[in-house]
């Protein structure tokens, strides 16, 4: 298996007063893509902020990869950062714990690194678009938890949806779903609602959607095959996609 090195992570400090009943920390982007090109090491930052100006106390991150579909070729080429060391996808997958060091005030650096292409060895991983989520709780308080998602892009196929969007500028995960789906696209698509309808074309669910991402409860959806559509704000379908409720 390759190996791949990696630096230390560095902290960002903020301030605040303590409470036991507020959030001692999430994650700043529930969602960060990044769209690989080039060669060598590269960084996909996110941070674990404390979301409320009343903590003060230092947190204690135990975390995990929950979901991901990385190709056996990424998973050797990247790895994931929290303030206390740098892991190697191969010591991450698939439900290894690991514990963080404490985040001054509940804030602090959480990344993903990968070199998918590199060429010294020479190494190129293959093409696609794909994810890996994580979920962080509080060491000492377990309730207290984030989850955010890395999407990582390389040479995804720009392939047409409706003539007009690639469709890159769409991603769904998991997929097989279970309780929650995930869905990212691009502002420029104008998704306002998203729908999910079974197999003969019944309405099961619909979403009231805004931004760029969304996260769909899908837990009261009985197991089968469905498929998302995605309306934009004069009631057109922009796109559709098929998923699984396991």
């Amino acid at each position: 298996m390759r190996k791949i090195y990696f630096l230390s992570a560095a902290f960002l400090i903020f301030t605040g007063l303590y409470t036991v009943s507020a959030q001692s920390f999430s994650y700043q982007h529930d969602t960060v893509i990044l769209n690989y090109t080039g060669t060598g090491l590269v960084n996909l930052p996110d941070y674990v902020v404390n979301p409320s100006t009343i903590v003060t106390d230092s947190v204690q991150l135990s975390w995990k990869v929950i979901a991901t579909d990385f190709p056996a070729d990424w998973q050797g080429a990247t790895g994931i950062c929290d303030n206390n060391l740098c892991y190697n996808f191969s010591n991450l997958w698939p439900t290894t714990i690991k514990y963080s060091s404490q985040y001054p005030n509940g804030t602090g650096d959480f990344h993903l690194q990968t070199a998918l292409t590199t060429t010294s060895p020479a190494f190129d991983a293959s093409s696609g678009c794909h994810y890996v989520t994580v979920r962080a709780h509080n060491y000492n308080i377990p309730t207290d938890s984030a989850t955010m998602t890395f999407i990582v892009r390389k040479n995804c196929a720009a392939t047409n949806v409706n003539n007009t969007k690639p469709a890159e500028d769409f991603v769904l995960y998991p997929n097989p779903a279970y309780n929650e789906l995930n869905v990212v696209y691009d502002a420029s698509l104008d998704v306002k609602n998203i729908a999910v309808y079974n197999i003969i074309g019944k309405v099961m669910s619909v979403y009231k959607v805004s931004g760029t991402s969304a996260n769909l409860n899908i837990e009261n959806i009985p197991s089968g095959i469905y498929f998302l559509r995605l309306y934009n704000s004069t009631g057109s379908v922009i796109l559709t996609r098929k998923f699984t409720r396991q």
